[in-house]
């Protein structure tokens, strides 16, 4: 007996020196970037420097974190501080991030010894039927010789940090996609009133031609053409109108207002920012809510990945406890009984049936596809930041020429207008030239907001604050 209980103790001493030298291979949580990309995408290589083309413009400007006063737009300035007050999502916001750091408190209370009480209090008929009275105070602590429990914080501290990482990039949106919202509803009232006098001019247009048909000067058909002219200038005024009121109700909804379609203060867009230096070094992604997001769960994933190793090994706990026990029907000794004792637990997984090493199994692949996650969320970044610069200098030529294109237009308006006035031709031309010059107009404004939808969609994709 002596020597079977003597093989059982150097078997479990040999156990627990094994799990030891296993807790000491265990992979550490990936913490920078550099070796996150090497480990996520090993067969893809990263420039030091976006690759986007470079803008031929000298007069550029550099990121700026704070990107909302780079386009000094007082109206939607007061109208992010109101979506940021109201917004729904922001409640949303603020609770997820509550629930971030009680995950952290939660983890982080079992770095303390628990301390538990329980009592009863009664007579001979009293609810247990005994009669006994007493309570008991009891202290448990776990002493986290191999780190399981600080592992345990650390995984809920990467998780608060992807949950607030998300949110961050949530909060960004609402404050990217108001702007858009805005200077698109913005445009959409200018839209809209220059439809409606294309329409206008049309209907006139119809009119003139009916009167030269009176006397001879015009066809029955060129008065049927002005006339379906006339009816689809009118359609597309509705359309337009219907498309500024959708426009103005998706900015009220974004601010927590009723849609009713009020009219904004302005009609007026800002100018397009300068362009952004050439040559921005790529590392400005590790600004990116997403890319921390990634970053922070790959962590997480590796945490529990050793909280599952950290399971071989044996939990120890130091217990103290101090009781009163009074029965009024049985009775042990003369009176009641108090004590009070210190001891130690221990807690050694020896067999599970194969439970622990197919969590460790799993979590290793959970692991290892957090961080394939995570080369994908750095893929989906580059494309974005390479689209957002091309796309911007795309769309900011784009606009110099549709500019060009309504100065001429205005030129010629304003050239038909005296020729008017000497008599050379009639109203109708006025009009004509009236609806090409409102048409290029409203592409301008279009164009403008495209461009600026641009440079927003740049912001986002660089990172960095809004405010």
């Amino acid at each position: 007996m002596h020597k079977s209980g003597m093989n059982a103790f150097h078997q479990a001493a040999l156990y627990l020196l094994g799990a030891i030298a296993l807790s000491a291979c265990t992979i550490s949580p990936l913490q920078k970037n550099k070796e996150l990309v090497d480990k996520s995408l090993s067969n893809t290589t990263i420039p030091g420097q976006f690759q986007a083309v470079k803008v031929g413009d000298k007069d550029v400007a550099p990121v700026d974190d704070a990107w909302l006063k780079q386009f000094n737009d007082p109206e939607l300035n007061a109208l992010v501080i109101e979506a940021l007050k109201n917004n729904p999502s922001i409640r949303v916001i603020a609770a997820r991030r509550l629930q971030s750091e009680a995950l952290i408190n939660a983890a982080g209370g079992a770095q303390y010894p628990g301390v538990s009480a329980i009592g009863n209090s009664g007579g001979k008929v009293g609810s247990s039927g005994t009669g006994l009275t007493g309570f008991y105070i009891g202290a448990n602590w776990e002493l986290d010789l191999w780190g399981r429990v600080r592992t345990a914080v650390a995984r809920a501290e990467q998780n608060a940090k992807a949950i607030n990482a998300d949110q961050d990039a949530a909060r960004l949106s609402l404050i990217a996609t108001l702007a858009k919202s805005v200077w698109l509803a913005r445009s959409l009232q200018e839209q809209a009133q220059l439809a409606k006098d294309n329409a206008q001019a049309s209907q006139k247009i119809a009119d003139l031609t009916q009167v030269r048909e009176k006397i001879g000067a015009s066809s029955s058909n060129d008065v049927a053409i002005a006339k379906v002219n006339a009816a689809q200038a009118q359609e597309l005024a509705l359309n337009a109108a219907t498309a500024r009121d959708q426009a103005l109700r998706a900015v009220e909804v974004l601010l927590g207002r009723y849609p009713k379609a009020e009219l904004l203060k302005t009609t007026s867009l800002p100018a397009l920012p300068k362009p952004v230096e050439p040559g921005l070094p790529a590392d400005l992604l590790e600004r990116r809510p997403d890319l921390l997001a990634a970053e922070a769960r790959v962590n997480s994933a590796f945490y529990l990945a050793d909280e599952k190793r950290l399971a071989r090994l044996p939990k120890i706990s130091l217990t103290a406890g101090y009781g009163y026990i009074n029965s009024q029907i049985f009775t042990l000794i003369n009176g009641a009984s108090t004590s009070f004792g210190v001891g130690a637990n221990v807690a050694l997984p020896l067999f599970q049936g194969g439970a622990i090493e197919a969590q460790i199994a799993y979590q290793n692949a959970e692991a290892q596809a957090a961080m394939a996650n995570y080369g994908k969320v750095v893929l989906a970044a580059f494309n974005d930041v390479e689209n957002a610069l091309s796309g911007e200098a795309s769309w900011r030529e784009k606009t110099g020429q549709i500019q060009a294109q309504l100065s001429e237009q205005q030129r010629v308006m304003k050239n038909t207008e005296a020729e008017f006035q000497i008599g050379r031709i009639d109203q109708r031309q006025i009009h004509q030239q009236r609806i090409k010059t409102n048409v290029t107009d409203i592409n301008w404004h279009q164009g403008q907001v495209d461009a600026l939808s641009q440079r927003i969609n740049l912001y986002l994709a660089l990172g960095g604050s809004a405010e």
